[in-house]
């Protein structure tokens, strides 16, 4: 009966071990919020952006950070480089040319891992057509 109680409470403390190792990796994944102005009209020149965060840190030495832009209802597979502009902010400038819904993807490479983040606009008066 000892032997299972201490079988017993040493599997306890490897679960309990294990679900806060896995809180800390969740905690210290890379995360990117895209940043765009409120409004956005055709063929006016914006900055997009992206804050690149690990935990409560942000991230200097981005491996790569390039932005796709396309058109609701098209592919466009052209990518933007992003330049660093220092505090975890890497941006590119940026012209929408006409009226839409557009969904920006940003590809953020930190340490050989890539992710993507996305955020959906609207450029000028869609329903204007």
């Amino acid at each position: 009966m000892k032997k299972l109680s201490i079988l017993l409470l040493v599997l306890v403390i490897a679960m309990v071990g294990c679900s806060k190792g896995n809180e800390l990796r969740r905690s210290q994944e890379v995360k990117g919020t895209i940043q765009v102005p409120e409004s956005i009209k055709p063929n006016e020149k914006i900055s997009i952006r992206i804050l690149v965060t690990q935990g409560d840190k942000k991230i200097e030495d981005a491996d790569d950070v390039q932005f796709q832009v396309e058109k609701e209802g098209y592919i466009n597979q052209e990518m933007t480089e992003a330049n660093h502009q220092g505090n975890g902010v890497y941006s590119t400038d940026y012209t929408f040319k006409e009226d839409g819904e557009y969904m920006i993807t940003a590809h953020v490479t930190v340490k050989g891992d890539m992710k993507m983040f996305r955020k959906k606009v609207t450029v000028g008066n869609p329903e204007k057509k």
